[in-house]
Formats: C-alpha cells, structure tokens, sequence
C-alpha cells in the first residue's frame, strides 16, 4: 500500500496543474467567446469550484499519507 500511495501522491499533485491549466484554457476561451452569456459564468464558477475541491483533496491526501505516526506524540504523551 505505501509503494502504491508514493507512486500516486506525485501524480496527483501534477494531475491538478494540469487539470488547473486545462480549465484556464477553457475559461479564457468561453470568456473570450462570449463573456456576457450566462452559461460562461457558470462555467467559470464551476470550474473554480471544482479546481479548489480538487487541490483541497490533493492536499488532505498529502497531509493524512504522508503524516508520520509519531507526529502527535511529540510531547510524550500518548493522545487517544
């Protein structure tokens, strides 16, 4: 599992630049199309949305895999 979570961690990380900068293709684009539509904004809310979401979850997943065991037990004592 550990082999696995290295392997995936790095790929997520630069799946979410990739996937950020597809959306900014896109947005400029539909903006640039028609900016005044109501379709557009949606479109570029949205993607925002789901680009934070997305580096959010990278994030989390970063933090809980590669959390080292000990990290709450600094102190010396020993929390639930």
């Amino acid at each position: 599992m550990g082999t696995v979570l290295a392997w995936l961690l790095p790929l997520m990380r630069r799946a979410r630049l990739v996937f950020t900068g597809l959306y900014l293709v896109v947005a400029v684009g539909f903006l640039y199309a028609d900016p005044r539509a109501g379709w557009t904004w949606f479109i570029v809310i949205a993607g925002v949305l789901l680009c934070l979401l997305f580096w959010g979850l990278v994030a989390f997943w970063s933090v809980v895999f590669t959390r080292r065991p000990d990290a709450d037990r600094r102190d010396g004592t020993e929390h639930g």
